[in-house]
């Protein structure tokens, strides 16, 4: 990874992130986030037939699946991290699924319940047109190889089916996940950090692992495999931050880019 020296999240941050699990603040959020993908799909999708849904690198706590679920999909996740740990990570990341789902009603047990697999994204362990749309969240900046990705979704996702995919775009101010881990959108910068750290010294470490791409350079990728619906910022942060000297020191940059923390691109499988 590149970077500095490293200078990992304090007691404090991930004590306010385990309150924020506990209250419900992180579930509200997640549901916000149901709601933009509910809204954006639903001039497109047709509830009655489309009711095969895939999260792509559903994370550890799987949020999006549960509320998926939740609106009556039959709800797939892929992701490795779906392989559980042991030991006290393991139990620690039950307990906390178990947190979040406690703010989320699920149905009764006669709908097919959601599996949660264990593999890798850029080889989906799926048919050929298995779903009616792909839903990712917070995920395609971590990914290696995005145009694999991007050639898997198309492979597995039926003719005229629809991806809804959130990114945490690098370019903002929050982008090198390595600032604050307990707020979203980010409010606070710790005291002696540089703000857009990442895209100038790179004092602090940047410890997961992320591609770099940019705005532009998802639109491009997405372009070439399917029929780009809709795109926009989904969430602001950073502007109290941008003075005129660090925008003049980041030209390579424009402000929508240096501004934007989540970016959204609804796109859809040619027939």
């Amino acid at each position: 990874m590149k970077g500095g020296a490293a200078i990992h999240p304090s007691i404090i941050d991930y004590a306010r992130f385990g309150w924020q699990v506990l209250t419900g603040f992180r579930t509200r959020g997640e549901r916000r986030i149901a709601e933009e993908r509910r809204s954006d799909l639903a001039p497109h999708l047709d509830r009655k037939r489309s009711r095969r849904v895939l999260d792509l690198a559903n994370g550890r706590l799987q949020p999006q699946c549960a509320l998926l679920r939740a609106e009556g999909y039959r709800t797939f996740g892929v992701d490795r991290v779906n392989r559980s740990p042991q030991g006290l990570t393991g139990r620690g990341d039950q307990l906390a699924r178990w947190i979040y789902r406690r703010h989320i009603p699920q149905p009764g047990p006669l709908l097919a319940p959601h599996g949660l697999i264990g593999s890798d994204v850029e080889s989906l362990p799926f048919r050929d047109e298995s779903f009616d749309f792909i839903t990712s969240v917070a995920a395609f900046e971590h990914f290696r190889n995005v145009p694999r990705v991007l050639e898997e979704m198309r492979r597995v996702l039926r003719k005229g089916g629809l991806a809804w995919i959130r990114i945490h775009l690098f370019t903002s101010i929050s982008g090198g996940h390595n600032v604050n881990i307990s707020e979203i959108p980010l409010r606070h910068i710790p005291a002696g950090v540089d703000p857009w750290d990442h895209l100038r010294r790179r004092k602090r470490l940047i410890s997961v692992p992320l591609n770099e791409w940019r705005r532009d350079q998802y639109l491009e990728a997405f372009g070439r495999y399917f029929e780009i619906v809709k795109h926009y910022c989904a969430g602001r942060e950073g502007e109290e931050f941008l003075t005129p000297a660090i925008e003049t020191e980041l030209s390579a940059y424009d402000r929508d880019e240096l501004t934007c923390g989540a970016y959204v691109i609804v796109a859809r499988r040619r027939p």
